[in-house]
């Protein structure tokens, strides 16, 4: 029925985004690919790591307000919250619904994606035909304190280890940024983010070499996340699902087993509250990016769902 491998600027609620589609039949089911952060674009890892998913799906990876190649300077007079994300969604599921004759869509959110995306499925339902969570953020605080504990048990420095008790994990003090990039680093380094990695290095080449992004994208892309994190954060940290157990959709996880940067461990024990229709898949030797560190067996998994799912 045609196969698409196509980006472009659409306007999504007077601001200007870009929208990449990858398919090999337009038939097939729509997947929208909701990045991390806030503010993590990442066009050209999921086009790397994640195109085999267009076999089975019409994939379509949005990079959001304020980031990646949608990046643009947030003024205070916007109002950016979570809010201004799930109604960005919104609409951009409305027009491609409308632009592949679909009555819904899956649903995939990463990390700060999972935020907009779990969200977005309680109170659209309608619109989704099932919600897939990766590296899931349920509890935003006690997310940030599972973070804090990691670093501490692999902190040996005295000094160090009193700098990070003293961090207050809402993060709502003078220097919270500081004091935020500090302990995510440290998680990072640590291995509790990226698999096997102590920093993000070997994903930047993605970047830096994509046909799909330039230099100036790239420089865009680091600005976008430090503007995003800003003003969005405490949005974050007040995250709390544990109230919900019932979805009218079903929910999916797909989590990897040592990941630290969201504690698959919470992921796990909402996970067993849930009375709705639910799936959870564990990815072993993998943090908080098993989409791209073991690419294979997390694009086996989304097949597997749309099979058992259908369009």
């Amino acid at each position: 029925m045609g196969s698409v491998d196509t980006g472009k600027y659409i306007n999504i609620n007077g601001v200007k985004q870009y929208i990449h589609i990858l398919s090999k039949n337009i038939s097939n089911p729509i997947l929208v690919y909701l990045h991390g952060g806030p503010g993590d674009a990442a066009l050209p890892l999921v086009k790397h790591f994640n195109s085999p998913l267009s076999e089975h799906y019409t994939l379509v990876i949005w990079e959001q307000r304020g980031s990646g190649k949608s990046y643009y300077p947030f003024s205070e007079k916007e109002n950016i919250t979570l809010e201004t994300f799930i109604e960005d969604l919104k609409s951009l599921i409305e027009y491609l619904l409308l632009k592949f004759r679909k009555e819904n869509v899956y649903l995939l959110g990463h990390s700060w994606g999972s935020i907009i995306g779990l969200n977005f499925t309680i109170r659209y339902p309608e619109l989704i035909k099932a919600y897939i969570g990766c590296g899931q953020v349920t509890n935003g605080q006690r997310v940030l304190e599972e973070c804090k504990e990691f670093v501490l048990k692999h902190t040996n420095s005295k000094s160090k280890k009193e700098k990070i008790i003293s961090i207050n994990t809402s993060f709502k003090q003078d220097n919270w940024y500081k004091e935020l990039i500090y302990l995510m680093n440290r998680v990072v380094k640590y291995g509790g983010s990226l698999y096997g990695r102590s920093s993000y290095n070997s994903l930047y080449p993605y970047f830096l070499f994509s046909k799909d992004y330039s230099l100036t994208n790239c420089i865009n892309r680091l600005k976008g996340s430090e503007q995003s994190l800003k003003y969005l954060w405490s949005e974050v940290c007040n995250t709390n699902f544990h109230e919900f157990t019932y979805f009218e959709t079903p929910v999916i996880f797909i989590e990897g087993t040592k990941d630290c940067h969201c504690s698959s461990k919470i992921v796990d024990e909402f996970y067993s509250k849930i009375e709705s229709q639910k799936k959870l898949f564990w990815i072993e030797n993998s943090a908080h990016f098993p989409q791209w560190s073991n690419a294979d067996k997390f694009n086996n998994i989304l097949a597997i769902i749309k099979h058992e799912y259908g369009d």
